[in-house]
């Protein structure tokens, strides 16, 4: 069977949604691609290869017969649409963060229980291949107990105007360490800093953000430690090291076929991952081979906004004492 997508907002991230889709209707997967965004421009390159184009979503929605939407709009408006598209019945797959506050994320989730709708999100790093194979190699205690975890993700990329350093950066980290570590506990955030040019900044100008979060050990999680840092404006890095008692694991978010596991001192070697499917066509793979059967868990969602609202609220209360006016 293929299936109808749709998908709303066309801009650098959601291009990259529709050349997916693309590869997915050569795999005939899919059937049917349609667009939306209010800026025609941005269509202007994809339309010959779209199934149907519009500047309204709502009339997207009514007058083309879609198994998933996908909204890639601003931050602002990803609860709004979503909520609005469950209610109508549809499956949704809402980009991160699902919403800008906790409340909103709660709304989305609740709206999701009602509807038939199985709500996704955009957190994709939870379908990375090397993520994928780390967890399974952490399981099987392949590196010992887990001792520390460093996530890393800077880029050369400018800023974008009215962009959330913690919403656009390091939202992925608390929502795929705790799918690695398969626990539900909420960590002990112990540093949580905005910065730019390594100054103390308000979350709306910083460029640069930085955590220390500490989980105490419950269950079969024993205490480790987690570092996240994260930026625009830098040179390109996009990794996560995981130090075990053993060995350590490292993942480059960039390569799908491989990662690596050994030690600084005894040198690292290359382990292939099962699966080398970039991770949005793994996404998709996934919600489009379950659209048919009932609500998809939503736990994990309510889990990322947690932990996201618990570091920007942190983060704000950290840039108010320390800022110099």
């Amino acid at each position: 069977m293929a299936f109808n997508v749709g998908v709303i907002g066309c801009g650098r991230w959601g291009a990259r949604h529709i050349t997916t889709l693309f590869e997915l209707k050569k795999q005939g997967i899919v059937n049917k691609i349609y667009a939306c965004d209010i800026n025609p421009s941005r269509l202007e390159n994809l339309a010959d290869a779209l199934d149907g184009v519009f500047s309204d979503w709502s009339e997207m929605t009514h007058s083309t017969e879609l198994d998933l939407v996908s909204v890639v709009t601003p931050n602002a408006t990803h609860a709004q649409i979503g909520i609005a598209l469950l209610e109508r019945g549809f499956h949704v797959l809402v980009e991160k963060p699902l919403g800008r506050s906790l409340n909103e994320v709660e709304q989305l989730c609740e709206a999701a229980q009602k509807h038939p709708g199985n709500l996704s999100s955009g957190y994709l790093l939870r379908h990375h291949p090397g993520i994928l194979s780390a967890k399974k190699i952490i399981q099987s205690q392949g590196i010992g107990r887990v001792k520390s975890i460093r996530y890393t993700k800077y880029t050369s990329r400018k800023k974008p105007s009215n962009a959330n350093v913690i919403e656009n950066l390091a939202s992925h980290a608390f929502s795929t360490i705790p799918l690695l570590l398969d626990t539900s506990d909420t960590p002990l955030i112990t540093v949580a800093t905005t910065l730019e040019n390594n100054k103390p900044a308000h979350l709306d100008t910083a460029d640069v953000a930085k955590f220390h979060m500490t989980y105490p050990g419950h269950g079969a999680l024993q205490t480790l430690d987690v570092a996240i840092h994260v930026g625009w404006n830098h040179e390109d890095c996009s990794q996560l090291t995981i130090e075990g008692t053993r060995e350590n694991l490292r993942i480059d978010f960039a390569t799908h076929d491989s990662i690596e596991q050994g030690h600084i001192h005894s040198g690292y070697r290359r382990i292939a991952t099962e699966n080398q499917t970039p991770p949005l066509e793994q996404q998709y793979l996934q919600i489009l081979s379950n659209v048919s059967s009932s609500q998809a868990p939503i736990s994990f969602h309510r889990q990322t906004a947690t932990l996201l609202a618990k570091a920007t609220l942190l983060a704000k209360q950290w840039s108010e004492e320390n800022r110099v006016n």
